[in-house]
């Protein structure tokens, strides 16, 4: 990370710290910002870019900020990110509703995606899937994740004696958003030790 990023970076934790940690991953040749899994801005070249909202849109686009723009293909490809110039560095009390504004519109996006993806739209899992554990009474995706995969797993033993440890993984999967076979070695090994410990366990064929 380049020094005038890295600089920027901090400006925004310590601008932003009433709004939580401020998280930083590599992305689109510049790097995403998130605070509680909401991405609300990208640092490109030590420039910080605020995601826009539809009524933010409208005050970026009327203040004439520059659009965050990459290439992709030879195509110029433009997101919905406005760059903060100095005049908004200079007020930061607008600066912070505006990322707060960005968090909110974010996560309420999130839920309502959250809201209408089903359980078979999970890693691993599939139509059979979700028909089973709608069976033990998990019909959706929050009560999935709300039960752990170790108590779904308990319940669709009670319908499928087979239920093996290969179930388990892809129920943890599910719930964290990975394929089975990239969960953490810790974490495989940890729910194999509980598996085993299970009355009557049985491998998956």
């Amino acid at each position: 990370m380049k020094s005038t990023t890295t600089e920027t970076l901090a400006r925004v934790e310590d601008l932003l710290k009433t709004l939580g940690e401020v998280r930083c991953r590599s992305l689109f040749g510049g790097y995403s910002l998130t605070i509680d899994k909401a991405a609300f801005g990208m640092l490109v070249e030590g420039e910080l870019f605020l995601r826009a909202n539809e009524q933010s849109a409208a005050w970026f686009t009327q203040r004439k900020l520059s659009k965050l723009k990459f290439t992709r293909r030879g195509r110029a490809v433009y997101l919905n990110y406005y760059q903060v110039d100095s005049e908004l560095w200079d007020n930061p009390d607008l600066l912070i509703r505006l990322a707060a504004d960005s968090i909110t519109s974010v996560n309420e996006a999130l839920a309502h995606r959250q809201q209408e993806l089903r359980v078979k739209d999970l890693p691993n899992l599939s139509l059979q899937y979700e028909i089973w554990l709608w069976e033990v009474g998990i019909s959706d995706v929050p009560t999935l994740k709300a039960s752990g995969s170790k108590a779904c797993w308990l319940k669709l033993r009670t319908i499928k004696k087979n239920c093996g440890v290969k179930t388990l993984y892809a129920l943890e999967g599910a719930i964290v958003g990975l394929h089975e076979a990239a969960l953490p070695a810790e974490t495989r090994r940890e729910l194999y030790e509980w598996f085993i410990q299970q009355p009557s366990s049985l491998s998956e064929g």
